[in-house]
């Protein structure tokens, strides 16, 4: 699969961050993707799988940067610096250096009824990110999709998107909701942050109409 890259990204969050490892991260997080029987995306729903792909990422890409995976599950950020494995469950919380990672399957139109392995771009209406606090400053939010890839098989899900932004603010993010009953107290990511998204962006699935699809959703202009 071939990505449109942005390819003079370089950071460092505690630990370098390049195009070529966000790439790499990506190509090995899709090869895993392709290995999980189809029954599985068949039987959990699109949260559960956008867990399950951002887990991936997360581990590809600290095993390449050298960095490690947050130890603690309520950690933040998502992969922080080797020094870090010595430090507290306090301290884990909330690191100072790292990279956070979200990760969106997009809002279809109100009545389109789509199965697992079916594309859902063309449909897309918004891509929003989520997160249990207002506080993410610095995000690698990535997109995914089941792309059309053999007409005959299963099409498993890949990364279609990778986008970046160091400047979010408070304000960036909507009011908490879902405090009650079972559901997760989560915010969704306003305009001005998937703007600021856009701007960032760094890997898209080299297609027209993911191409022109998240350019059109997330406010921005490919060069």
């Amino acid at each position: 699969m071939n990505y449109h890259l942005k390819t003079d990204f370089k950071i460092n969050c505690g630990f370098n961050v390049t195009i070529t490892d966000i790439k790499n991260a990506i190509e090995e997080t899709n090869s895993l993707l392709s290995t999980l029987p189809s029954t599985f995306y068949k039987s959990v729903d699109y949260k559960t799988t956008s867990a399950s792909i951002g887990a991936i990422f997360c581990d590809k890409l600290a095993t390449i940067t050298g960095s490690i995976v947050n130890p603690i599950e309520k950690g933040h950020p998502d992969i922080v610096p080797t020094i870090a494995q010595d430090c507290t469950e306090a301290e884990l919380k909330n690191y100072p250096q790292g990279l956070e990672i979200k990760c969106t399957v997009g809002n279809i139109k109100t009545g389109v009824k789509l199965k697992a392995g079916e594309s859902r771009v063309q449909d897309l209406t918004a891509i929003t990110w989520q997160a249990h606090h207002r506080e993410v400053k610095e995000l690698l939010g990535l997109i995914w999709d089941f792309p059309m890839t053999d007409k005959t098989t299963f099409n498993f899900p890949k990364v279609t998107g990778a986008f970046y932004s160091a400047n979010l603010i408070e304000d960036d993010w909507g009011e908490i909701s879902g405090t009650t009953g079972r559901n997760t107290k989560v915010t969704g990511m306003r305009k001005s942050g998937k703007d600021k998204m856009g701007q960032g962006w760094l890997a898209i699935l080299d297609e027209e109409k993911y191409l022109a699809t998240y350019q059109q959703k997330l406010n921005f202009t490919l060069p």
